[in-house]
C-alpha cells in the first residue's frame, strides 16, 4: 500500500513539476542571475564619478514628428536642466509633422531665447532620416538623442558628462528610462496597465539593464534616450531603415566596429528620462509587436554562425533568442494544452491547483525582482513606488498578456512586409474581412461575366 501511494506521489510530482518547471525554468534561472550577479557585485568597492573639471560641450538631437502636445514639455526639462546652457545645444528635427509643432518650438524659443536651439526640416518622414541629420549637423563631444515626448530629470546630461570623462572605454550607453505614471488619471483597467508598466520599465532597466552593462552586453541604445561619443558614431552607419529596430540595428554595428579597440557600451543608471503612459490596449499590442519583430529581423541579420548547445550558454544572442524565442512556443503549448488535460479525464481541481502553482511561483518572481529595482531606486521613488506595490499581483497577467502581443511580433515577422505602424488584432481582422470579401465579390462578377457573356 505505502509502495502505490509512493508510486503515485512521484508520478504526480513528476509529471506536474515539467508543467510547472518548464514555462518558468528560465524565468527562474535569470532572476537566480540576478541575485548572484548583483551579490557579487556589491562586494566590490563602488567607485563615485568623478566631478567635472570642465562642461565638455553636448549636442542634443530631437527628432520631431506631431509632436505639439509632448515638444514644450521636453524642452523645458532640458532648459531646467543642473549644466550650462551654454555647454549644450539642443537640434529639433521636423520630419514629415503636420501639426503645429513649429508653433510649439517657436513659443519654447521665445521664453528661453539664451538656449542654443535650433529647427531643422528634412525632406522625408522617417526616425532614422532626422536622427541622422542631427547627428551630421552636431557639434558636440557627446550626443544625446531624445524622443520628443520624453523629458528629462534635471541631472540627467551632468551625469552623461560625468560618465563619459570617468570611463575613456565607454563609447556609447543607453539612460535608465521610467514611465511618468503613479497617480491614476484614466479607466481602472488602464491604470492598471500603466502600474505595470511602471514596474515593467523599473525592472527592465534598473534589473536588466543593470545586468547587461556588468556583462557587457546591452542589447538596444534606447531610441528614447541614448548618449554616444560623436567621433565614434560617426564611424558607424548610423541609423537605418532595413528594420523596424533602428536603435538595436546600430547597437549591434557599434558592438562589432569598437570590439578591436575594447569599447564598451554601457548603461547610465543615473541619468533618467520619463516616457508617457500608453494610451490604450492597442497602442501597447502596437508597442511590443514591433519591438519583438524589430528584435527578430536585427538577430536575424547579425547572426552569422549558429553555436552548438554549449556554446549557446556562452553566447548572449543565443541566450535571448532561447529565452524570447524558443521557450515562448513551450508557453503557447502549456496554454492550450493544460486546459485540454480536463477533456482527458484529468480531474479540474488537480488542473486548477496546478494553475494557481504556476501563478504563485510568478507573484515570487515579481517581488523578488521588484524589490532589488527598488532598492537601487532614489529616495523620491521609492516613496512614489510604495504607493503601487499592490499592482504585483497584477504583474503575472500583465506579462502574459504582453507575451502573446510578443508573439505576434515574431510571426509578423516571418509573414508581412515590414511596417513601422501595427494595427490592433480587432482591426486587422476588420481588414481581413473587407479584403477577403471583396476578393470574394470580384470572383463572383467576374463568373457572372464569363458565363452570361
Amino acid at each position: 500500500m505505502i509502495e502505490v501511494f509512493f508510486e503515485r506521489a512521484l508520478s504526480f510530482a513528476l509529471f506536474w513539476g515539467v508543467w510547472l518547471l518548464i514555462p518558468i525554468l528560465v524565468d527562474v534561472s535569470t532572476t537566480v542571475t540576478y541575485f548572484i550577479a548583483f551579490a557579487t557585485e556589491s562586494r566590490k568597492p563602488q567607485q563615485d564619478l568623478a566631478e567635472l573639471e570642465y562642461y565638455p560641450f553636448i549636442t542634443m538631437v530631437i527628432p520631431v514628428h506631431n509632436s505639439a502636445d509632448t515638444l514644450y514639455q521636453c524642452l523645458e526639462s532640458i532648459a531646467e536642466q543642473n549644466y550650462p546652457m551654454d555647454s549644450y545645444e539642443v537640434l529639433c528635427i521636423n520630419n514629415g509633422s503636420e501639426d503645429n509643432s513649429f508653433e510649439i518650438f517657436q513659443h519654447f524659443q521665445y521664453h528661453y531665447p539664451e538656449m542654443q536651439i535650433r529647427w531643422s526640416f528634412v525632406d522625408r518622414a522617417g526616425k532614422s532620416i532626422a536622427l541622422n541629420a542631427g547627428i551630421y549637423s552636431g557639434k558636440g563631444i557627446y550626443l544625446v538623442n531624445v524622443d520628443s515626448d520624453v523629458w528629462l530629470d534635471s541631472d540627467a546630461l551632468l551625469n552623461v558628462a560625468r560618465e563619459f570623462e570617468s570611463d575613456p572605454s565607454l563609447v556609447a550607453a543607453t539612460g535608465s528610462i521610467r514611465v511618468d505614471k503613479i497617480l491614476g488619471e484614466g479607466s481602472y483597467f488602464i491604470d492598471i496597465i500603466n502600474y505595470c508598466e511602471v514596474i515593467e520599465y523599473l525592472v527592465a532597466f534598473d534589473v536588466g539593464r543593470r545586468y547587461q552593462n556588468m556583462k557587457n552586453s546591452i542589447f538596444t541604445l534606447s531610441g528614447a534616450f541614448s548618449m554616444f561619443r560623436r567621433d565614434v558614431l560617426l564611424k558607424s552607419f548610423l541609423y537605418q531603415e532595413r528594420t523596424v529596430s533602428e536603435d538595436t540595428d546600430l547597437t549591434f554595428n557599434m558592438r562589432r566596429a569598437v570590439q578591436a579597440s575594447h569599447g564598451r557600451i554601457g548603461f547610465m543608471s543615473k541619468s533618467i528620462a520619463y516616457v508617457e503612459p500608453i494610451e490604450s490596449l492597442a497602442r501597447l499590442y502596437s508597442q511590443r509587436v514591433r519591438w519583438q519583430r524589430g528584435e527578430v529581423e536585427v538577430m536575424g541579420i547579425y547572426y552569422d554562425d549558429i553555436p552548438g548547445i554549449l556554446g549557446a550558454l556562452k553566447d548572449f544572442l543565443a541566450r535571448i533568442l532561447i529565452s524570447d524565442h524558443t521557450l515562448s512556443f513551450i508557453k503557447l503549448t502549456w496554454t492550450f494544452l493544460l486546459p485540454f488535460l480536463y477533456f482527458l479525464g484529468y480531474p479540474l481541481p488537480t488542473i486548477m491547483i496546478a494553475l494557481t502553482g504556476m501563478v504563485v511561483m510568478y507573484l515570487i518572481l515579481e517581488a523578488c525582482t521588484f524589490l532589488v529595482a527598488y532598492r537601487s531606486s532614489e529616495k523620491f521613488y521609492r516613496n512614489e513606488l510604495k504607493k503601487v506595490w499592490w499592482i504585483i499581483f497584477f504583474m503575472p497577467f500583465y506579462r502574459y498578456l504582453t507575451y502573446w502581443f510578443r508573439l505576434a511580433g515574431m510571426i509578423l515577422a516571418l509573414t508581412e512586409p515590414q511596417s513601422w505602424k501595427v494595427n490592433n488584432p480587432v482591426q486587422q481582422t476588420v481588414d481581413g474581412i473587407i479584403y477577403y470579401s471583396q476578393k470574394v465579390r470580384d470572383y463572383y462578377y467576374s463568373m457572372r461575366r464569363y458565363f452570361f457573356k
